[in-house]
């Protein structure tokens, strides 16, 4: 894995090499984010009330216009009928009919009325379009097809679409009723009422421009909702940003001002605690040493946050061990008990050396153990809420492998999550073998939306999982030769009978045996997991 060179220098050097500071700085604007979580959240909730904005307005549209729709048809069709039922009272030839189709002339909308026989000669009418259909006395004919012929019993009020001459992408609405005499029953004649959906069209714009008018309204307002919530969400994270990225340059006076008391507010004590102590140990040292002695303490805290006991209980052994190339490291193990029945661990490798690498560790640890707190985890959600913390905070050339995994003593099963780290070296005691299990999955902070896979296998009594972090497989001696993965296997083949703490033990012994002289040129961290009984 490819790591970051950390900065060591202290204050006193970067004073007495001032020409260091040029090409650290031009890193650190390269490094910075460009797009904000404030921006990507303000994005988010905007798109959410967009598309819901829309949806609203897309379904009111449509309901509102089927509503008018039926309203006018159901209008229009009660004026036919009416228009029926007087020609049925006084004769489809009476001359009364005049003032009932005058007062339907009065529409501008109607385009047209007619009275017809019972041989469809028009009696009375008066017709706006620009077509031949014939005058009053004679046969109706105006291309529309009614099937007037045909009917003769009593049925209701017939409605037929057909485009209107007079405008263009305009219908017509043709309202028919046929005339049935009273008392024979026999048809006497037919009454037509043809509107245009002008009217209709004129009062769903109407109703289209309120309605839009009303959903830009509720959108401006929801964008100043949403980038004042955003505001306000991220402001805690954003401060935490800042802060680390003014203590990650050496100003050991500032302090992170988070009062939630959630994973960020702790973290920004976390923060605070070890600039603090890293500030005391400066102040009481001599200039020529400051550096030496905060970094000391920055040790010390950091190697108190890894567990030191060895872990033996019900039938499982833990034992950890880690070691910075330099005072402080990115290397990180932990384990704890989730319940009776389950325990989990985590193996962690930060991406760079020295104090940045440091800090990201301590941002993953106040994640993994405040989530790990609650007793419904699973491996896959410990991963994945470490990467959506971290995602948010990381610039884009920083990183982490990381292996987490929970033993299950009730059904004797390892679950595991795995984010770039490798795969899970197993030795079989029932094969006297090592195995390798692979499982995909991308480094923390990566990509903030990747969904990390869990996988589970079966742990038998005298299994042993053994997990390290390349500075482990990658230590070199003189020669430049590597340690290796097969020199692990065999050291594991050949003493697996060993408790977890001594086989830990052991393979640090057979690690600086190997290394001789030679520096390392990385952090060093092992994680033993025995199945005993």
């Amino acid at each position: 894995m490819m790591k970051g060179e950390g900065r060591m220098d202290s204050q006193n050097r970067t004073a007495a090499q001032p020409h260091e500071r040029k090409p650290e700085a031009g890193a650190e604007q390269a490094a910075r984010v460009k797009f904000g979580i404030r921006l990507k959240f303000s994005l988010a909730i905007i798109s959410l009330v967009v598309t819901i904005i829309i949806s609203i307005t897309l379904i009111f549209i449509w309901r509102e216009t089927n509503i008018l729709n039926n309203r006018v048809k159901q209008m229009w069709e009660r004026e036919t009928v009416h228009l029926a039922i007087t020609a049925q009272d006084i004769g489809v030839q009476d001359i009364s009919l005049i003032d009932a189709i005058k007062d339907l002339k009065t529409f501008e909308y109607i385009k047209y009325t007619f009275v017809l026989d019972k041989k469809n000669i028009i009696q009375q009418g008066f017709d706006r379009r620009r077509v031949p259909r014939g005058g009053i006395g004679s046969v109706f004919n105006d291309k529309i097809d009614r099937h007037l012929a045909a009917r003769n019993d009593r049925e209701p009020v017939q409605l037929q679409k057909v485009p209107d001459p007079n405008e263009p992408g305009g219908e017509l609405w043709d309202f028919s009723q046929t005339v049935l005499d009273k008392i024979a029953g026999k048809k006497l004649g037919t009454v037509i009422i043809g509107m245009s959906d002008i009217v209709i069209s004129k009062e769903i714009l109407d109703l289209k421009l309120i309605i839009l008018s009303i959903s830009l309204g509720f959108l401006g307002i929801s964008i100043v909702v949403a980038v004042v919530l955003a505001t306000l969400t991220t402001r805690p994270v954003k401060a935490l940003y800042k802060g680390a990225e003014i203590i990650g340059k050496g100003n050991l006076d500032y302090r992170i001002e988070i009062k939630s008391r959630d994973e960020l507010g702790q973290l920004a004590n976390e923060f605070n605690l070890m600039t603090a102590k890293i500030k005391e140990a400066k102040e009481k040292e001599i200039a020529s040493r400051i550096m030496e002695e905060q970094l000391e303490m920055a040790k010390d805290i950091q190697e108190g946050m890894n567990p030191i006991a060895f872990y033996n209980k019900n039938g499982i052994q833990i034992k950890g061990y880690t070691k910075a190339k330099e005072s402080v490291g990115g290397d990180y193990f932990d384990y704890i008990d989730i319940d009776e029945n389950k325990v989990g661990a985590l193996i962690s490798d930060v991406s760079g050396k020295g104090i940045p690498a440091s800090l990201i560790m301590v941002m993953i640890r106040t994640v993994f153990t405040s989530y790990i707190s609650r007793k419904d985890v699973s491996c896959a959600g410990v991963v994945r809420a470490i990467n959506d913390a971290m995602s948010l905070e990381l610039a884009f050339d920083r990183f982490a492998t990381m292996f987490f995994m929970i033993y299950d003593r009730k059904n004797e099963e390892l679950s595991f999550s795995n984010a770039g780290y490798g795969p899970l070296l197993c030795y079989r005691s029932s094969m006297k073998a090592c195995t390798h299990t692979q499982l995909e999955g991308v480094p923390i902070g990566i990509d903030e939306e990747y969904e990390y896979k869990q996988a589970r296998v079966k742990l038998n009594p005298g299994d042993l999982v053994v997990l390290c972090t390349d500075g482990v497989t990658e230590m070199r001696n003189a020669q430049q030769k590597e340690y290796g993965q097969k020199r692990l296997q065999n050291l594991l083949v050949n003493n697996y009978e060993l408790d977890a703490d001594k086989f830990v033990e052991l393979l640090v012994q057979d690690l600086e045996k190997f290394r001789g002289s030679e520096p390392p040129h990385d952090d060093t961290t092992v994680l033993v997991l025995k199945r005993t009984a």
